[in-house]
């Protein structure tokens, strides 16, 4: 009977397990790798920047909504609708139609902060100005 010394039998077991782990980790990365999420791809189109920022505009349309309803707090849709200006002003890059879309955007966030400012005060607010702000987005 040949015997081993116990060193090289140990190093074998480490080989195996180390290769294991290996396998078991390649085939795990190929199941990340191969889910089925469509990426985010935004459109090349005219109307891509407009689409987007319409549907930011709902976005905060409807949390203001929730607001007047009881559904939300008026201090966490206040720091959306501070967040959303604030990227709006981020970009430096934008075309003059975009730039145009994007003063718009930020007329209709001011009302809408407005809106949650006076019904924070107990009053209630006139949507007429958000309202017009939203539409001139269309």
């Amino acid at each position: 009977m040949i015997q081993l010394p116990i060193f090289l039998t140990d190093m074998k077991i480490i080989s195996i397990i180390i290769a294991s782990l290996l396998t078991i980790g390649g085939i795990t990365a190929v199941g990340v790798l191969n889910t089925n999420e469509e990426p985010v791809i935004f459109s090349g189109s005219e109307d891509g920047f407009k689409n987007v920022i319409k549907d930011d505009a709902q976005d905060i349309y409807n949390a203001v909504n929730n607001v007047l309803t009881g559904r939300e707090y008026p201090e966490t849709v206040k720091k959306m609708i501070i967040t959303e200006y604030r990227g709006t002003q981020r970009d430096s890059t934008y075309s003059p139609e975009e730039i145009e879309i994007n003063t718009q955007y930020q007329a209709f966030l001011t009302e809408a902060y407005t809106v949650l400012e006076v019904f924070e005060t107990g009053q209630t607010p006139d949507l007429t100005k958000m309202n017009a702000a939203k539409a001139a987005l269309s």
